[in-house]
């Protein structure tokens, strides 16, 4: 299984169709919030609320679905304790995803993969914009960042 995430696109909807188009093969296309667009503005993308979504009530601020490898969960927010992480893993959780921080991440955490694409229009640990492509399998999560120009 294949998911593009990306997060903190902050309005600029050019960005995410480019990133759309150049992994037109993925089976999910995740949005870690901060859209600043409406639903059918950023399709294929599912969406969760962030900080800046205020006026798109539209978007939920929690997303899941089921993977191969077990649940994904994705909000907005990065997580702060151990025991969020626990409460996530008693759900069965095991890929977190979250935006919010303009940064990328890969860390194993307690058996969760916690990951953030980083921004894709406005990093702030690159020059350029940051995304990340999942390939996921039974057994394993393979992450891949990846850089667009903005």
């Amino acid at each position: 299984m294949k998911i593009v995430v990306i997060s903190d696109t902050h309005g600029d909807l050019s960005a995410l169709r480019r990133v759309a188009l150049i992994e037109n093969d993925a089976d999910v296309y995740l949005h870690a919030g901060d859209v600043e667009a409406s639903r059918g503005d950023i399709s294929p993308f599912a969406a969760v609320k962030g900080n800046c979504d205020g006026a798109f009530p539209e978007f939920p601020f929690r997303y899941e679905t089921e993977t191969p490898f077990g649940k994904l969960h994705m909000e907005h927010y990065p997580i702060y304790s151990s025991a969020m992480i626990a409460a996530l893993k008693q759900q069965g959780v095991r890929i977190f995803i979250h935006g919010h921080t303009h940064e990328r991440e890969e860390e194993l955490v307690d058996g969760v993969w916690v990951f953030c694409p980083g921004s894709l229009t406005f990093p702030h640990d690159s020059a350029s914009g940051t995304y990340l492509v999942l390939n996921i399998s039974e057994k394993e999560v393979k992450p891949i960042f990846k850089t667009i120009v903005v």
